[in-house]
């Protein structure tokens, strides 16, 4: 049986703000903040179950993460890449894609698959999207384009 995400809870909730480009930023402070857009004020212990393990690491306050990567034609549909919506479970899936060789060594020690790891970013991305009030088919519909990007993007994926 393969591997699901039954749930993500967060031991604290995480507080989020928008990274205001003021008059004094540099050009390059300016530019990183239109990339990424968001800011955590709090350390986020956060906990994902699966039908076989528990695992948990904590996001770092001070994270910075672009939201949702939705493309433009898509926004009408789906919705844009800072809706709120997808603040929570884009910033799971951004940690997880970030961290994932401390997290994939360090947390689960190397008890699965790089690929099977993958997969379980976009599970717990999905989880974290449902919770957060979206419908169950918006949430697998963005979950799966999740996974065939990160396929298609495979040697980003190759253990170091």
């Amino acid at each position: 049986m393969k591997e699901f995400v039954k749930y993500v809870t967060f031991d604290v909730m995480p507080i989020v703000c928008l990274r205001v480009i003021e008059a004094t930023d540099t050009a390059e402070i300016k530019k990183e903040k239109k990339k990424y857009p968001f800011k955590l004020h709090n350390d986020v212990p956060v906990n994902i179950i699966t039908n076989k393990r528990i695992f948990s690491f904590t996001i770092p306050k001070k994270y910075i993460w672009n939201g949702a990567d939705i493309p433009r034609i898509f926004w009408r549909l789906v919705g844009s890449k800072t809706d709120n919506a997808f603040l929570l479970a884009s910033m799971v899936h951004d940690y997880l894609l970030d961290k994932k060789h401390d997290i994939y060594g360090n947390v689960l020690k190397g008890s699965i698959s790089m690929a099977e790891y993958r997969r379980l970013t976009s599970l717990a991305f999905r989880e974290v999207l449902k919770n957060s009030g979206e419908n169950t088919i918006k949430a697998n519909v963005m979950s799966w384009c999740v996974d065939v990007y990160q396929i298609c993007h495979r040697s980003s994926w190759k253990c170091q």
